[in-house]
């Protein structure tokens, strides 16, 4: 299921990055394609995977597992919402299954925790913080149908605390853990580390989200330094582990580099008038992050088991040429900052490249897999 999930998050992020600057749809309709109906799911199931190896546990069981294609089809209403088909008056029954979803995954996560040999992994706490974080948000989203005059202030809340908030203390409590396994070598202070940083990048997507609701600097500011510290510190570490890896031209240790390096800019972008953040969001932070951890993880997910020499070929042939994808996605952050809407465009051809890569190579695999390539 986290393949099925995964090609259609990377779809969507086409699609709705093509298609959103034509006047068929309103930008809404366009951003939860991305973010609700694909980025929610792909993460839930994400999570389901990495949770039993934090805690050293068995898998989700099929209830849960069916969660994120639950999610996608509560995306997919919510959609016909913002394109008119059905009312506004589903936002909030909408919200609140999503709300039920996270409540659902939040008791999995603890009941994993308090049994887990020798206690868990502290990762999953940044998973647990993510949620309560989503919570928050699909509470704002209901409240607009119940206080419709802050629709404004409870939809910027909604947005960035999901941003900030979910996604990225989701994404980046990963990312610790990834990366070693990326580059190859340890980082003997990451447990140290996510245990300090994630009351920091926590109050600092709350304080965000909050700035940006009332329109007032001196919390969004303190909210973005707070978000900083653990992001910087991380990159930082990152650089003396394997710098080598970074800046190589394949492999997925640069396009997760470059992911981080476009959250940061997103975040800066939070403050700066006239730059539209979710455009680096969507572009500079969640391009890169999917497909530096499709590059890595994708062999685990189509082959689960002990690792073998076709997972070593698998990586290298997905990630072939993420040095020059980087620096693609890189400039899709720092374009925005300069007040160039079209900055997302070499984003896109960076992830259409990864697509035709990707598609390349499993069709490659196929045919080898069944005799076609001997056949031929």
């Amino acid at each position: 299921m986290l393949i099925v999930l995964l090609v259609f998050a990377l779809l969507a992020l086409l699609v709705a990055t093509i298609l959103a600057p034509l006047p068929w749809l309103p930008p809404v309709f366009w951003a939860h394609g991305v973010l609700a109906m694909a980025a929610l799911p792909l993460i839930m199931a994400a999570m389901q995977h990495f949770v039993p190896v934090l805690t050293r546990s068995r898998g989700s069981g099929t209830a849960l597992s069916w969660l994120p294609v639950g999610l996608v089809l509560v995306g997919a209403l919510l959609l016909l919402v913002f394109s008119g088909v059905l009312t506004w008056g589903w936002i909030a029954p909408l919200a609140a299954l999503v709300l039920l979803a996270a409540v659902w995954m939040l008791l999995w996560m603890r009941q994993r925790s308090h049994h887990a040999l020798g206690g868990a992994h502290p990762g999953l706490a940044w998973y647990e913080a993510a949620l309560v974080c989503l919570l928050l948000g699909m509470t704002a989203a209901a409240l607009i149908a119940v206080f419709p005059q802050w629709q404004a202030s409870l939809r910027q809340f909604h947005l960035h605390i999901n941003l900030y908030g979910f996604i990225g203390l989701t994404a980046v409590g990963t990312l610790q853990v990834l990366f070693p396994t990326v580059t190859g070598h340890a980082d003997p202070g990451v447990s140290r580390r996510l245990r300090q940083d994630l009351k920091g990048a926590f109050i600092g997507a709350v304080l965000l989200a909050l700035g940006r609701t009332l329109d007032v600097l001196w919390m969004t500011v303190p909210g973005i330094l707070f978000w900083l510290w653990p992001l910087t510190r991380m990159a930082w570490i990152w650089l003396r582990i394997d710098s080598r890896r970074i800046f190589a031209w394949h492999g997925a240790a640069p396009v997760l580099a470059a992911a981080t390096l476009g959250l940061i800019l997103a975040l800066v972008g939070v403050a700066l008038p006239g730059v539209v953040s979710l455009d680096i969001f969507l572009a500079g932070f969640m391009f890169p992050l999917v497909s530096g951890a499709a590059s890595q993880l994708l062999p685990v997910w189509v082959r689960p088991g002990r690792q073998t020499d076709w997972h070593d070929k698998a990586r290298a042939a997905i990630g072939r040429y993420n040095g020059v994808r980087a620096l693609f996605y890189l400039s899709s952050a720092l374009l925005p900052l300069f007040g160039y809407r079209c900055g997302a465009m070499a984003g896109l051809l960076a992830l259409l490249w990864f697509v035709a890569g990707l598609a390349y190579w499993g069709l490659n695999d196929w045919l080898q897999g069944t005799g076609g390539t001997n056949g031929a």
